[in-house]
Parts: C-alpha cells; structure tokens; sequence
C-alpha cells in the first residue's frame, strides 16, 4: 500500500497497513472492500466521484467501482448515491446481453460509498473474464480520454471520447455530463441541453449538473427555466457556491440588482476568495450608483486578484464617476500595460483623458482602441465630442455617423450631432438628427429644447414654440427652455406671456446660484 492512488491532488504517503487514503479517504491499492473486492487503480475521477478498477474474488470477476470521494461529499448525497445505486441494481436484474454494462452490487465500507459495474458475458469465473476487464477499462479510457481532452480545450476530440464512451456504458450520468459540457464549448447549446437532461435523468440529485444546465439556458436565454435549475442545485446543497453566484449574475443582466446582491452575499459567505464574484458585486453596487460600496467590493477583488486588468479597468472607472480622473488614468494606464490588446481598456483611459480636458491625448487613445475594435461604438462617440472639443467639426461629425452606423440606438450620438449641425447652421440636417433622438426617448428635454432653436433659426416659430413647450413640461426647473421659449413668444408679439416666462427662468436662474 502507502502512496494514495490520487497521484494529481492528493499524493498523501500512508501507512503500509492502512486500507484508505487519511488524506482524502479513497481505498489504496490492494485494499479489499467488503472481503470481496481487491482495488487494483484509480481510473478516473471528477468533482465527487472517483472509478477504480478492482477484482471480485467471490465471482473472479474483473469489475469497476464507481464511488464517491469522502472529502468531497456529505452524508446526505451518499444516501441519495446508495439510494440510486439501489434502483441500478434492480434494473440491471433484467440486463443479460452480452457486452452491456449492469450494477451487480453497491454497498458501504469504512468512508467508501460505492458501487460495483461488470459486463455481462454469461461466464463467472476470472479466467474467461479478462476479456471483460478489458472492455470495461476501454470504456473507461474513453471517458478520461475525453476528460483528458476537454481539459486542453480540444473539445471536438472530447466530444468523441464521450460519444465512444456512451456505446459501452449509455447510463452513465457522468459521461452524458462530459458531453454536455464539450458541446457547450462547441456553441452546439440545444444538444447540449439534451445531454444535461439524460444525466439529470440518470442522477437527478447532483447540484453539479443542475448548475451546469442552468449555464446552458442562460445561453439560451431561457432564464424563468434557468432559476429552477438554481433552486434545484441549492434545494440540494444549500452552500452550492456557484449556483449562488450564478443566480447573481443572471439577476444582474435581469436588472434585478437588489436580489443580485443578495445572491453574491450568500456566495461570499461561503467563499470569500473568489475574485470574480467580488468582480460582479462591484458591477451591480455600480449599476445601483453606489459608488463607494462598489469600490470597496473592487479592491477586495483586486486583492486576490492583482494582475487581473478588467478589475483595475472597473476600479478606475468607479474612480472616475467619484470625480478623480486625474487617480483612474493611473489605474487604466496600470490596465493597459497588464492587457494591451484589449480596446476597453484604451477607451476607459481616453475618457479620463477627456475628462481631464488633454484632448489631443484623449484622441490617440480612442484611435488606438479603434484599431483593435473597429466595432466600437462608444469610442467612435467619444472621439467625436473630443474632436468637437478641439473645433475639428467635420470630423467630429463623421465619427458621430460611424457611431450611429454601428448602433442607431445610440441616442447621445444623434443629440449630440443635431447640437454640432445646428451650431454650424446646418439646421434642416439638425432637426433629422434631433427627430431620432426623440424617437428613441420622447421625453428627452434637451433635444425638444434644441430643436426648438433649429424651427427657431429657420423661422418656423410656432412649431418652435411647441418643442419648448414639451422642453418645459419635462423639464420645468431648467432655465434655458423657459428664457427660449419667452424669446419665441415675444417674437410672436405675446409680450404678457414672454415677461413670465423671461421672470420664470430669472427665479430658476437665482435658485441654482
């Protein structure tokens, strides 16, 4: 005995009498459970489960043991384990084909929970039977051939281990899973979903593969479905860390962001090193502009993570909505040095850059982040206002057009384009601009207010006067619509009208001195 059979994580050296690993507790080599089954190696083994091959001496028989990992399992789910080991027993009662897999036994010895697979052959003693070791080992090579695989990311050979390991053994939970996971990564999401429902249906208490099934319908969008799974994995083990923080994150992109907290504070409670749980409490404290609380989540993430470029990228743009651009271009110059190839990093600079007012930098930046994402609408926004800033107005204007070519639902970009054609007295082009930007958002203030100034300069007075009417009513405690609007009304020789308007704006003015 001695050196335990987990030579990847465990490789704990026991005592030579010892039939368990102290460590982790799985059966050493040469160990005999129940007086019947000599543990000949460690063939494989995931999260909970570990498969050994062994002989039974009471039927000379070459078998698998599937059991699970004593570390790694409550008492729990090793009941539920015996309990499902009893139901493949009695199902492999009817099972005598040649070459099918069945369940000849299942038990308890010391911390082991286990059961015992063999192929059907119609013999029972060892000699003729070597043959059926052979057969139950290939299956089991395919199914670390296939882990092996997926491990190293080539997900089209794990894909075919597992199909290879499916035609010896297709009631095998832990192989549909493997499957499951290597379509996943080759975006086949619907066949993925069927190979998590046949595991589930082979084992229909495993947290894992409950989790593992939620993450494909998020791919799918199908997210009512996608909390059932949740509950499920938490019904199960209520300290399941990633179905807590799974649950968060889809509460997030649901703008549920109250509840997304709360998901994120079970999972820390239970794990507080994972950075990236951290990551996405930051995120939603953001989202809820809860500034000083996201940057608090951040930097417990940066801790544990401090060569991660996203997190300093997110603490610097928290930094910068607390009005300390001058400290997040530190922080998004520290960024980019850690991920140059990332575009987001490179605008995030760019705006603090903009902010701080160093325009010819700003604009270098943003045209660096262009050259590595063509397809980045924001930064082609941001150059704009830049180049405005700069008086460059033509080609202010061509990149608010790149913008909106790659998202017309970018309504700043069509103000913002209105605002520069109207002040290059191109006003008919300027009221285009601003007729989309209040299709977008039909209570935008500003823009009835701008617009109004285009009907205004091109003589249109009382259509002006009714886009500073709407001006007015979404916006009353803003000046400029009011002292607009009275402009328009004396003009149109409503003098009573004009005086209380102009004496509105007055007070509004005098409020916000």
């Amino acid at each position: 005995m001695g050196m335990c059979l987990d030579t990847e994580d465990c490789t704990f050296q026991n005592l030579d009498k010892a039939r368990f690993c102290a460590k982790c507790g799985i059966p050493l080599q040469g160990s005999i459970l129940q007086e019947r089954y000599e543990i000949q190696g460690l063939i494989g083994k995931d999260r909970s489960t570990i498969i050994l091959s062994a002989i039974d001496h009471r039927e000379e028989l070459a078998v698998t043991l599937r059991a699970l990992q004593p570390n790694m399992t409550s008492e729990e789910e090793r009941n539920i384990f015996l309990q499902d080991a009893e139901l493949a027993f009695e199902l492999s009662g009817s099972i005598d084909e040649t070459g099918s897999i069945r369940v000849i036994d299942y038990g308890q010895d010391g911390p082991i929970t286990f059961l015992v697979k063999t192929e059907s052959s119609g013999q029972s003693h060892f000699p003729a039977t070597v043959a059926s070791l052979g057969k139950i080992k290939e299956e089991q090579d395919w199914l670390v051939e296939g882990d092996r695989a997926y491990q190293i990311g080539n997900y089209e050979d794990a894909l075919t281990a597992y199909e290879d390991a499916l035609t010896n053994d297709s009631v095998s939970a832990e192989i549909w899973s493997g499957k499951g996971a290597a379509l996943v990564h080759l975006e086949r999401i619907e066949e993925a979903l069927l190979a998590y429902d046949q595991a589930l249906s082979l084992h229909p208490n495993d947290p894992d593969l409950w989790n593992s099934r939620a993450h494909v319908l998020h791919e799918l969008h199908r997210y009512d479905e996608e909390m059932f799974c949740y509950d499920q994995a938490l019904a199960l083990d209520p300290n399941y860390v990633f179905a807590w923080s799974g649950r968060g994150i889809t509460l997030v992109e649901q703008n549920r962001l109250e509840e997304a907290l709360y998901a994120f504070d079970r999972a820390l409670v239970l794990d507080a090193t994972q950075g990236v749980i951290w990551q996405a409490m930051s995120d939603a404290l953001y989202s809820l502009r809860r500034y000083e609380d996201s940057l608090l989540a951040i930097n417990r993430a940066l801790a544990l993570e401090p060569d991660n470029a996203t997190m300093w990228d997110i603490k610097g743009n928290i930094l910068r909505r607390l009005k300390s651009p001058d400290q997040a271009l530190v922080l998004h110059e520290h960024a980019t040095m850690l991920a140059p190839d990332n575009p987001l990093v490179w605008f995030d600079k760019a705006n603090d850059l903009r902010d701080l007012k160093r325009y010819a930098e700003a604009l270098v930046d943003y045209d660096h982040a262009l050259t590595l994402d063509q397809a980045l609408a924001g930064a082609w926004y941001n150059r704009g206002n830049v180049l405005a800033a700069m008086h460059m107005y033509e080609d202010a204007l061509a990149s608010y057009d790149q913008a909106l070519r790659l998202d017309d639902g970018l309504i700043s970009a069509w103000f913002n384009k209105g605002s520069l054609l109207h002040e290059l007295e191109r006003d008919e082009e300027a009221l285009i601009a601003f007729d989309y930007a209040l299709a977008l958002d039909a209570r935008y203030s500003a823009a009835w207010n701008n617009k109004g100034l285009s009907l205004f300069t091109l003589g249109h007075l009382d259509e002006a006067l009714a886009a500073f009417d709407q001006a007015t009513s979404f916006a009353p405690d803003e000046p400029d619509a009011w002292y607009n609007k009275a402009i328009v009304l004396e003009r149109l020789t409503r003098t009573e009208e004009a005086l209380s308007c102009q004496a509105r704006a007055t007070r509004l003015e005098q409020q916000t001195i």
